[in-house]
């Protein structure tokens, strides 16, 4: 007597006379590898590092433009103070400590250049007229003011002019000054009469933050202007990190071909920064100047490139991989049968046989898996058929239990579902959504029939006790696989967006959308059907109230589709 292991109808019909590992060819696997990684190595390399390139170009250029930009801010200073001091009248009105003529002779040429500071000084460095632009004010809005005591004779720029130096750009001194209104770039000369006798001083200045600000503009790029020690003077920024001591010395020290650069983060956005020297007059150092660009536009293009090498790679397997599929394709014709039947079965198609092609491995897993579809089927149409069995016994015992739902259930069900279709619901969702919508009132089997079925209003008691059959239909369907997903409607269509329902206050998107939507379909069909404590409301009386709510009893959004849908599809009640 022979004993058998297993049934012998399970038994496979073939033997496996060639294994399958041995018809598949591992070589093309092998050299896609290869190429995946030698391609991607050097791809990456080469984009990323032109990127990078880019971005270092863009940076220099960018500081490039913003010492250029300087360079003229100084020399339009420069020009304007020729102007100023050689200004027929302004010697003899300095000499005289006339402002009013002073300010006559000069407000022109001062609102025309759209100066900001103008400071008009005799021979002894008093103060004769000062001249200062009104923030945000027109180009002729300044602020006038005479013999006011101010520091500007205690200033190296107004004692050169005042002892008649010069150095080897002549007799105009620069330097940056710290004012109440913010540092000043200011720019010294000499006023001499008739007879080129020293007759006073005039500084023309511009401030820090306007000239970050032009700047800003002209290059895109952030703008910091430091002191000597490191220290952030102004900035475009919302706030910047100091500058070491060594690396503001670095900065004075080199040339623009070898800038520093350091990287730093602001409000959560990283930059790149690079700085060198800021000079007037040639040689004079003031500070170390700062242009800042975001390292966004790099990540992300080094993002897109990576897609797009990814491309390439996958499509240079793709190439590798067909001429493998190509040569190997009546080898795996039968497997690429048994997956495309095992693709239908996932989506839902049961009735799928696959024939018996070959006699290795893979038949042995056709039969097995015709046997488990046949299974699964069988097995499906019974699930099915007890399923509904169950859900129809439910909603006809609600019906009977309670006679105010009778019609409730299916209209609102196919409403809801019209509304989650309009709101780019589909698939499996609609499912669970149609069968919460069915059960939504589930858990009144749980509420006496008194209270239930009472004709007149509800005392506080009895409210009580209804609103606690979410919390029945909770109890009933939670331990229930195939309904656990259908849950939300029952559980939760009776929450409030503003917080105030019930059972559990929810608010907001805290509530599921699936019983948002239910929610304002259940009101507009309890509104407009009669009930046995009321009447039933007209239409438009409805929609106008289901308008009111949004926002406080329903999500202000769903109200708006469903406004929409019901004007789509003309529904009356």
């Amino acid at each position: 007597m022979t004993t058998l292991d297993h049934d012998s109808s399970l038994q496979p019909s073939v033997r496996v006379r060639v294994p399958i590992r041995v018809k598949i060819t591992l070589p093309y696997l092998l050299l896609s590898l290869v190429l995946a990684v030698a391609a991607a190595y050097l791809t990456t390399q080469l984009v990323i590092e032109n990127i990078e390139e880019r971005f270092n170009k863009q940076l220099y250029e960018a500081g490039k433009i913003s010492s250029e930009l300087m360079v003229s801010y100084e020399t339009q200073l420069l020009e304007t103070l020729r102007l100023l001091a050689n200004l027929q009248g302004v010697s003899d009105s300095v000499l005289a400590k006339d402002p009013n003529t002073l300010r006559s002779l000069t407000l022109g040429i001062v609102a025309n250049d759209r100066l900001e500071a103008v400071e008009f000084l005799d021979l002894h460095g008093n103060h004769v007229l000062s001249m200062r632009h009104r923030p945000g004010g027109n180009p002729e809005d300044y602020d006038f003011t005479t013999g006011e005591q101010t520091t500007f004779s205690s200033l190296e720029i107004v004692k050169g002019i005042l002892f008649r130096k010069s150095d080897d750009r002549g007799d105009k001194f620069a330097d940056l000054v710290e004012t109440d209104s913010g540092y000043y770039l200011y720019i010294a000369g000499p006023i001499y009469d008739s007879q080129y006798n020293l007759a006073g001083a005039v500084l023309v200045g511009r401030s820090l933050k306007t000239m970050a600000a032009d700047m800003r503009a002209s290059t895109f790029a952030q703008l910091t202007f430091y002191d000597l020690s490191g220290n952030p003077m102004e900035s475009t920024l919302p706030f910047t990190q100091n500058l070491t001591s060594e690396v503001a010395l670095l900065s004075t020290s080199t040339g623009d071909t070898s800038s520093p650069k350091r990287n730093i983060t602001v409000a959560n956005i990283p930059f790149t920064e690079i700085l060198g020297v800021w000079e007037v007059r040639g040689n004079y150092q003031l500070g170390v100047m700062g242009v800042a660009i975001s390292q966004n536009p790099v990540i992300q293009a080094s993002t897109g490139s990576r897609w797009r090498i990814f491309f390439i790679v996958a499509t240079a397997n793709f190439l590798i991989i067909l001429i493998g599929v190509n040569l190997a394709n009546r080898i795996t014709e039968p497997l690429i049968q048994l997956v495309q039947a095992a693709v239908k079965v996932s989506k839902g198609n049961l009735n799928i046989k696959v024939k018996t092609q070959t006699n290795d491995e893979i038949s042995i897993l056709t039969e097995a898996f015709n046997t488990m579809v046949a299974s699964l089927n069988q097995s499906q149409m019974e699930l099915i058929k007890a399923y509904d069995s169950t859900l129809e016994g439910w909603a006809k015992a609600l019906e009977l239990h309670d006679s105010e739902t009778e019609g409730h259930s299916g209209r609102v069900t196919r409403l809801t579902l019209r509304l989650a279709e309009a709101m780019g619901i589909q698939g499996e969702e609609l499912v669970s959504i149609r069968r919460g919508s069915l059960l939504h009132d589930i858990g009144k089997m749980g509420i006496p029939d008194s209270i239930l079925n009472k004709n007149g209003p509800l005392t506080e008691q009895e409210l009580e006790i209804v609103r606690k059959h979410p919390i029945h239909a909770y109890n009933m369907l939670k331990d229930i696989d195939y309904l656990r997903s259908a849950l939300e409607i029952p559980y939760c269509h009776h929450e409030k967006w503003d917080g105030t329902g019930y059972p559990r206050g929810l608010k907001g998107e805290q509530i599921p959308i699936s019983a948002r939507i239910f929610a304002v379909v259940d009101v507009f069909d309890a509104l407009v059907n009669d009930r046995p404590y009321r009447r039933a409301m007209p239409q438009e009386e409805v929609i106008r109230y289901l308008q009111e709510q949004g926002g406080k009893h329903f999500d202000p959004k769903v109200v708006e589709v469903f406004m929409r849908v019901i004007r789509e599809n003309g529904l009356t009640a």
